[in-house]
């Protein structure tokens, strides 16, 4: 059976056996973003997998995408100024509004220097961004590299976005900076490889030339202000300190760790770093950090895509920590967990390169299956219980809750649309209304309701109802002269179960 053949059978299949209605219900609710690799365009789906909003882009991209608060779009794309080529390659970063305008393009991009794959956000809004540098021969051998050879080596920088084309670098941190080798002892950094964990070996990888650790993927935890990053070709994870200064991030000491720009935490092929133990990782994408309050917060997740195996994994992996915050590492020990938390495998999965991972608040996770364009659902058990077919390579995609603010801000979906719901939770009335205005819900069975009223920055105002109520349909006021509120927009959110409906509003005073 060839492979197209066989998606299709494994599709046709899956929408008879696996998926029925009642099977869709237990999947998280929102909207997917997602990108084919290396096109012009951006899409967003219902649950219904109908196409709701398409973005259309002026240069070819789509590595990754991010819906942003306030309902923008952010991807990398590809430069035309830079020698620099391989996997992931890019050089630009574009932010479009919602309607489709380009508001953002910051270039980064050189015969020295290029950006390449992922793209990270950050509250802030700023935007951590992965680049090549040009090492020369000269530069590698002086570094104690064990042959000649001019090698591209990883770095990072933090780009603070000014007008529509511009951009601070507020914070680096350079690989380049953090090399051991013992090849070479007229070397400074000559060392025993097997005594330097938080120091990456120069000589260490099967190319060590052009793109010689390949970083692919980059997520930021905002609770522990650290970074972690996926490598292609050293088949690791890293976790670096983003709590540096960028000239500790070029150092050994400083920072909350006291480490500097050091590697905090390394994980998936300790023989890296001279330790012993099982390499787990052949081929890693999607490193991600999981979020605080979800299943596994803190928890690191990758897609382990298990090149030449013809199955492919996602991790699930926890860092032992000590009391403060601090990685555990035992002296002449890899780093642990000795195995995963969770794991997830089935036949026919398989991703030689690429892939994407993110887990949803309610403890299913959402897997790409990249080089067929395959997005699926599963629960902690690993039943599918929602899948689309793009057809096409997409290396990522995303799911956006209704309650998100970059939904709810847009008129042109609805905060219910195509969602797996039997509750309804309808527009109040009037809107915009001052002072009063009626909520109406719909709830099918009886349970405890929460609904709640936030402003446009997500904090509570006040909670209308917070209580057992048998199924029905239910009628509540919202006075906002109550309130110390000004003119605005305001978000209205129903909570029963694993269901979570929101609408906006508009108080004019």
């Amino acid at each position: 059976m060839n492979l197209n053949k066989f998606y299709l059978f494994r599709y046709i299949i899956t929408a008879i056996l696996v998926l029925p209605v009642a099977v869709y219900s237990q999947a998280y609710n929102g909207y997917t973003l997602f990108s084919p690799n290396n096109s012009r365009y951006t899409y967003l789906i219902n649950m219904n997998n109908e196409v709701l909003h398409t973005w259309s882009h002026t240069k070819s991209g789509g590595y990754s995408c991010y819906l942003l608060e306030d309902g923008s779009l952010l991807r990398p794309a590809l430069s035309t100024n830079s020698s620099l080529g391989g996997g992931g390659e890019a050089g630009v970063v574009q932010k479009y509004s919602w309607d489709g305008s380009l508001i953002w393009e910051y270039t980064y991009s050189s015969s020295n220097y290029r950006t390449h794959h992922d793209i990270e956000p950050m509250p802030n809004g700023n935007v951590l961004l992965i680049a090549w540098e040009v090492k020369t021969a000269a530069q590698a051998v002086q570094a104690g590299l064990n042959h000649s050879a001019s090698i591209w080596p990883d770095h990072i920088i933090e780009v603070e976005p000014v007008g529509s084309n511009g951009g601070n670098i507020i914070w680096q941190w350079h690989f380049w900076d953090h090399l051991v080798q013992d090849y070479n002892s007229t070397k400074s950094n000559y060392g025993v490889v097997a005594g330097h964990p938080e120091l990456l070996n120069i000589n260490e990888g099967s190319s060590r030339s052009g793109d010689w650790t390949h970083i692919n993927g980059i997520s930021y935890n905002p609770d522990a202000d650290e970074i972690v990053i996926s490598s292609h070709n050293l088949d690791e994870i890293y976790v670096i300190d983003h709590s540096t200064t960028t000239a500790e991030a070029a150092s050994h000491s400083g920072g909350k760790h006291g480490k500097g720009g050091d590697i905090l935490y390394r994980w998936g092929k300790p023989s890296n770093y001279g330790a012993s133990g099982t390499q787990i990782f052949n081929v890693v994408h999607s490193s991600v950090w999981i979020p605080d309050s979800y299943p596994g917060e803190g928890n690191i997740m990758v897609f382990n895509n298990r090149e030449g195996q013809g199955t492919s994994q996602i991790v699930e992996l926890t860092p032992p920590k000590d009391d403060n915050g601090n990685y555990i590492l035992n002296a002449g020990s890899a780093f642990g967990p000795t195995s995963p938390t969770w794991t997830y495998s089935a036949s026919g999965f398989y991703s030689n390169h690429l892939g994407g991972v993110q887990r949803f608040p309610n403890g299913n996770t959402l897997i790409v299956e990249s080089t067929s364009g395959y997005m699926f659902e599963v629960n902690s058990s690993g039943s599918v219980i929602w899948d689309y077919n793009y057809g096409r390579e997409v290396v990522r995609a995303l799911r956006y809750a209704p309650t998100y603010s970059g939904i709810l801000l847009n008129d042109s979906i609805d905060a219910d649309d195509g969602l797996v719901t039997d509750y309804q939770l309808s527009q109040n009335y009037p809107n915009p209304f001052n002072p009063e205005t009626v909520i109406q819900f719909k709830i099918p069975v009886g349970g405890i309701i929460s609904l709640k009223v936030y402003d446009n920055l997500g904090r509570e105002i006040v909670t209308l109802v917070d209580e057992y109520k048998e199924a029905g349909t239910y009628n509540v006021t919202f006075n906002a002269s109550e309130q110390p509120l000004s003119s605005g927009v305001y978000f209205y959110r129903l909570v029963t179960g694993n269901k979570i409906l929101a609408k906006k509003m508009v108080y004019v005073k």
